[in-house]
């Protein structure tokens, strides 16, 4: 019989598995941006994944950006943050703004400061467009 501790351990190992299967069904060749839309990008440089969640309440076709017509959106994203072996948790970010622009490539990047993540929008000169804050964090 499994060691109850281990088990609940075990449960907190399918969130991060369920993103690496998102990802992995999107590895392939990242599409071309319509000139029509803004291209937002996921900037994943932490040990944490990130992934494009929703669009002004609808979910996303590929985890690995957004795009989104001229004007004013709410994007969400989840961030699967695995501090240690002990640690892990899911967070939810969203971030809206109102001046997207057809054509125009932004980008999203997960910061992390210690035990406190957040998420920017940013424009392609890196001016930071909107901040989350500290992101709403779950265990597991």
């Amino acid at each position: 019989m499994q060691h109850p501790v281990l088990k609940s351990k075990s449960l907190l190992l399918i969130p991060m598995f369920a993103a690496i299967g998102l990802l992995s069904a999107c590895a392939g060749p990242m599409p071309k941006p319509n000139p029509k839309d803004a291209w937002i990008g996921i900037r994943d440089d932490s040990q944490n994944v990130v992934v494009a969640e929703k669009v002004d309440g609808k979910n996303t076709a590929d985890g690995r950006f957004f795009e989104v017509k001229p004007g004013t959106h709410k994007l969400q994203v989840m961030v699967y943050d695995e501090r240690t072996n002990d640690d892990t948790q899911t967070c939810s970010a969203d971030l809206s703004y109102s001046d997207f622009k057809a054509g125009e490539h932004y980008r999203v990047v997960e910061s992390d400061l210690g035990f406190r993540l957040s998420a920017n929008l940013m424009d392609a000169h890196g001016n930071v467009l909107a901040h989350t804050g500290p992101l709403h964090c779950t265990a597991g």
